[in-house]
């Protein structure tokens, strides 16, 4: 079940975090970059960022995490995240559909992931988001940005 987290429940976001550091350290680990910003973030910072995060949920317990922001003409994906446990389960699928889904149609949806991240580079590809930027991060480290008008 994908649901939004509340950000005003301690409990809630610090199982939020928990998953963020999990799954990142595994993106940091497949681009060779340790400086993934969501690996630095704390309780204050996830509710500070302005971004909805939606939660998919097995048996009340959160595998997966997607947040996402605004504006009028477009959706920006800031961060897709699956516990380890769940990978290859269509967890990261479902949230980028339910985020799909909620958007008016014409809305431009980008989402950027580390360029040598292949599992996150198919799931982007394989629901129709183009490469569209490579960003230099450091020496030897690109983010491929996506995106993709529904």
């Amino acid at each position: 079940m994908i649901r939004p987290i509340d950000l005003s429940d301690q409990s809630a976001v610090l199982e939020l975090l928990s998953l963020q550091q999990v799954a990142y350290r595994i993106e940091a680990e497949l681009v060779g970059f340790e400086e993934i910003p969501p690996l630095l973030d704390s309780p204050l910072t996830l509710r500070e960022s302005g971004e909805a995060f939606f939660g998919c949920y097995m048996d009340e317990r959160l595998v997966g995490a997607a947040a996402c922001k605004q504006s009028p003409k477009e959706m920006t994906v800031c961060r897709m995240m699956v516990h380890p446990d769940w990978f290859r389960h269509g967890i990261a699928s479902r949230l980028l559909e339910h985020i799909e889904q909620h958007v008016p149609p014409g809305t431009l949806i980008k989402v950027a992931t580390g360029t040598n991240n292949t599992p996150a580079v198919r799931l982007y590809e394989k629901h129709g988001y183009e490469p569209v930027q490579v960003h230099l991060l450091a020496p030897g480290i690109t983010l491929t940005q996506f995106q993709k008008m529904v």
